[in-house]
């Protein structure tokens, strides 16, 4: 394919197709309208580097490192982007809503703790084992996402949408949920933290 990423460059509406830059770094290097389609950045690291409207696709993002690097408004769809510590962007400068949108991926075992995540868009995703512990997530979109094992912890949690979304734990004693969204059956989880009994309905 013959593509490749250099440090200390600036790159506007490229498309990377089938790039593979596994376990390589990339720093100070620019992207913006950007596409990544069917690449391999397994275990890379991308550090200070800036993505704005970007889009990844059909990639593999797994353990990758994304150090003191920015994004604005960027896309993942159908990519798998497991074990990623996310708290080592550098997210100053967020004050609206969150920069980074998943679509179908696979987000399992990374870590979002004490992140301001308004409005992160989780839809349709594997999310085992995910740390969320003291985010902000208002408004967030958790639709149809699987959050086994996933950690709500201290978390703000209101009109979160998380219908169709399963096998969440959310204890609402430490937790605000004012105007979450939930679907029945799932939503009768939040009352697992009560230590109560509750009939089936036949």
């Amino acid at each position: 394919v013959g593509m490749s990423i250099k440090n200390n460059s600036n790159y506007t509406h490229e498309v990377f197709n089938e790039l593979e830059i596994k376990k390589n770094k990339v720093q100070l290097s620019n992207f913006e309208d950007c596409k990544f389609v069917n690449c391999n950045f397994s275990e890379a690291q991308f550090i200070e580097c800036k993505f704005t409207d970007c889009e990844f696709k059909n990639s593999n993002l797994s353990l990758i490192k994304f150090n003191k690097s920015k994004f604005f408004e960027t896309d993942f769809k159908d990519c798998k982007v497991t074990g990623v510590n996310w708290t080592s962007l550098d997210w100053s400068n967020f004050n609206l809503t969150t920069p980074i949108f998943f679509e179908s991926c696979d987000i399992s075992f990374s870590v979002f703790s004490s992140l301001e995540l308004k409005e992160i868009c989780l839809q349709d995703c594997k999310a085992h084992d995910v740390d969320f512990s003291e985010c902000d997530l208002k408004g967030a979109d958790f639709f149809r996402t699987d959050l086994k094992d996933s950690r709500f912890v201290l978390c703000k949690l209101d009109k979160c949408n998380f219908q169709e979304a399963v096998n969440y734990y959310i204890d609402p004693l430490e937790n605000s949920i004012e105007g979450a969204k939930f679907s029945s059956p799932e939503v009768l989880s939040l009352l697992s933290a009560f230590k109560i009994k509750i009939d089936s309905i036949e």
